[in-house]
């Protein structure tokens, strides 16, 4: 099987004075976003390019006693003074005078963290040559007096094999330190020549570090691994960029993979930079150097590779503060990158697809359409790439099938997977493939565009024809958050979803008055309260019923309603927006595409048959629409009811104020009943006083039959 393909694919939030972080809502989007070219993300494809290794290369036949020293000094049991200890008691010593040397590594240590440079440690002739020697240099080193701390580590190194099993690869990882220094920024040209002369000698004692570390010696802080890092960086400082970036990915399937995968996003920014395609150069004089350099780079594969997903990477190069200026650096970069890779002309290559890409982002449609076909065809990004060049030409058909073909791939996942069905899914809506874009978005995740289709622009039997054989009864209608998109899709995830579009055709279909078909959508817990509101709306117009029995069940019904209205009644964007628990109003969909996006000629724009379903299927005009049924509800109990009855006063009272904040023009009359009905109880006397719903006492309510 093919490499997994990986993309980052996070679109600019728009900017909201509070509230969560809401999805992106794909439907609102323009053509222009759905022909730009996928987003990758850099660390996940370096990781693919350098996967780690499984063995981390050292052969040391004490591998498993290090591993576990490692673990034991990570977790604070285990310190160099431990070390001591065990090597001590090896060579027989008695436990006094184990303690003895012991609290004189622990004092030299304590100078050191506590900087009392002006007395040099004092070892006893029978501690280990190299834990002497290793402590005085390190006494120097961190004095800032390298020379010396290097000879001492050198009469270290100088010790029989058998005698320095411990500090070796400590030794020679420090001496290459000393000739490295990293106090300071990274770019080249503020280190003198004297500096990166030195930086080139401690390659060799790097090396070493690595040698002795496969030969055996402890290397309990992986010491080795940490010298791929510092020889690449000594040879990127001198300009080396394809030694640096070989060295940083041997760095990253080491395992080291953070710290390398930031350095090598810091060599190929330095790369481009100084070839004249910085913040603020253009290349515009043609600097052929400029140009060699990047050709040299395009010829070697790795190197090649890494400027490829480095550019293709752009959200990961670009600051959220930088105003727009990373992403005409990264266009400006990405076409000289691909003029180099186009001018070095190479042949079948297994980056094809990465170069189709590039070339892509880059505006070089001809180049992507060339390499694009040099790619297998069942690369990810080459039919993604494949997709957009058939979209851009005006095939939608064709983008839609190599689209499918991309969703279909095992090797689709990650941030790239969500992005990839919601791009099946909006070229689906331009073909006027309702049904199937929903599905798309289904698959995607994304909740917020599935329910613009399945609330606006489905009839109610095409949502009803979709949703039975794909989502089976749900138990339960809670823990609904859709205010992101898992990364990975898991089953729980598909089911919350496929939970949610059958809750909405429930209640689309109750607000149509379709309420023996409603039944059957809603969930368990749900579908009780909505049986009791529809059994008691049904027995409050049955006039074989009492008055007072007809009056209950009209009260029960609007009390129903009041607490259970969003779910019973709520639509799942506007008004009521469930989607957000009814505590935000937004979605841009259905506004976005009624105006901007109606005027696009692209294959993001909405087909006349869905503007015109977009009206038919227009929601509640007021927000929490419920409330005033319940509202009315309670007006039809309390017509049954008799004057200056208490119970009568508290139903005009509770229902006029679940309307008296939102729409007060509606709860007037309300009001009036109460005080002109009901004016000798104590509500009404109340009412009358204020000239408005007077706050009722607990204790007051009386909830007896009427």
């Amino acid at each position: 099987m093919r490499a997994a393909f990986i993309l980052c694919a996070l679109a600019a939030a728009n900017a909201r004075a509070c509230g969560p972080d809401f999805p992106n809502a794909w439907l609102a989007e323009g053509s222009v976003s759905l022909l730009s070219a996928p987003e990758g993300y850099f660390a996940a494809e370096i990781a693919k390019l350098a996967p780690p290794d499984k063995d981390t290369g050292r052969a040391n036949p004490n591998d498993a006693l290090i591993i576990a020293a490692n673990a034991a000094k990570r977790d604070g049991e285990l310190t160099e003074t431990g070390v001591l200890r065990l090597e001590l008691a090896k060579r027989g010593c008695t436990p006094a005078r184990i303690d003895a040397l012991a609290a004189e590594l622990e004092a030299a240590r304590a100078a050191i963290f506590a900087k009392a440079w002006k007395t040099t440690p004092h070892f006893s002739d029978d501690m280990p040559a190299e834990f002497a020697l290793y402590l005085k240099g390190a006494f120097a080193y961190w004095k800032d007096d390298f020379p010396v701390a290097r000879e001492y580590w050198t009469q270290l190194l100088a010790l029989p094999a058998g005698e320095r099993r411990h500090y070796t690869v400590n030794a020679t990882y420090m001496i290459g330190r000393t000739l490295n220094p990293d106090n300071r920024e990274e770019r080249v040209l503020y280190y003198l020549d004297d500096e990166k002369r030195a930086m080139l000698d401690s390659i060799k004692w790097l090396r070493q570090t690595r040698e002795a570390a496969a030969a055996g010696f402890d290397d309990i802080s992986f010491l080795a691994q940490a010298s791929l890092g510092w020889e690449a960086r000594a040879w990127f400082i001198n300009g080396d960029h394809a030694k640096a970036i070989h060295l940083y990915l041997e760095q990253c399937k080491n395992g080291d993979d953070t710290r390398a995968t930031e350095s090598l996003r810091i060599v190929v920014r330095s790369l481009l930079e100084s070839s004249g395609w910085g913040d603020n150069h253009t290349n515009e004089d043609g600097d052929t150097g400029a140009a060699e350099r990047l050709q040299v780079l395009a010829r070697d594969e790795l190197s090649r590779r890494v400027v490829t997903l480095y550019l293709l990477a752009r959200f990961g190069t670009n600051p959220f503060w930088d105003n727009g200026g990373a992403e005409k650096r990264i266009e400006r970069q990405s076409r000289a990158w691909a003029a180099a890779l186009e001018s070095a002309g190479l042949r079948d290559v297994p980056d094809a697809d990465r170069i189709a890409w590039l070339a892509y982002q880059a505006g070089f449609f001809d180049m992507a359409q060339k390499w694009a076909a040099l790619a297998p065809g069942d690369s990810v990004p080459a039919n993604w790439i494949r997709a957009k060049l058939a979209l851009r030409a005006g095939d939608a058909a064709a983008g839609e099938q190599l689209l499918a073909t991309v969703t279909s791939s095992p090797a689709l996942i990650g941030e790239a997977r969500p992005v990839a069905w919601a791009e099946l899914g909006r070229v689906r809506m331009g073909r006027g493939e309702f049904a199937g874009a929903l599905d798309a978005f289904m698959h995607g995740g994304h909740w917020e565009d599935s329910a613009y289709i399945a609330e606006r622009v489905l009839t109610l039997d095409e949502l009803k024809q979709f949703a039975t054989p794909r989502c089976a009864q749900a138990a339960e209608a809670n823990n609904r958050r859709f205010v992101s998109v898992a990364v990975e899709r898991k089953e729980e995830d598909a089911q919350t979803l496929r939970d949610a579009l059958r809750h909405l055709l429930a209640r689309r279909l109750a607000r149509a008055g379709r309420t023996d078909a409603a039944k059957e959508y809603f969930p368990e817990t749900v579908r009780r309260n909505y049986e009791d509101y529809v059994s008691d709306v049904r027995a409050g117009f049955d006039n074989a019923l009492s008055s007072d029995e007809r009056a209950e069940a009209f009260w029960r019904a609007a009390k129903n309603i009041r607490e259970n209205g969003m779910a019973l009644l709520g639509t799942e964007l506007a008004p009521d927006y469930f989607i957000w628990d009814g505590s935000f109003e937004w979605s841009r969909i259905a506004d976005s595409r009624r105006t901007a996006l109606r005027l696009e000629n692209g294959p993001g724009a909405p087909t006349p048959d869905e503007l015109e379903r977009l009206e038919n299927a227009r929601p509640p005009e007021k927000r929490f629409h419920y409330r005033l049924r319940a509202a009315e509800l309670g007006w039809w109990a309390a017509s049954l009811m008799p004057n200056d009855s208490d119970k009568t006063a508290h139903i005009l009272n509770t229902a006029g104020g679940w309307l008296k904040n939102r729409a007060p023009k509606e709860a007037n009359r309300f009001y009036q009943a109460l005080v002109i009905r009901c004016g000798n109880t104590s509500l009404g006397k109340q009412a009358a006083a204020r000239n408005w719903f007077p706050e009722e006492k607990a204790e007051t309510v009386v909830e007896s039959a009427p």
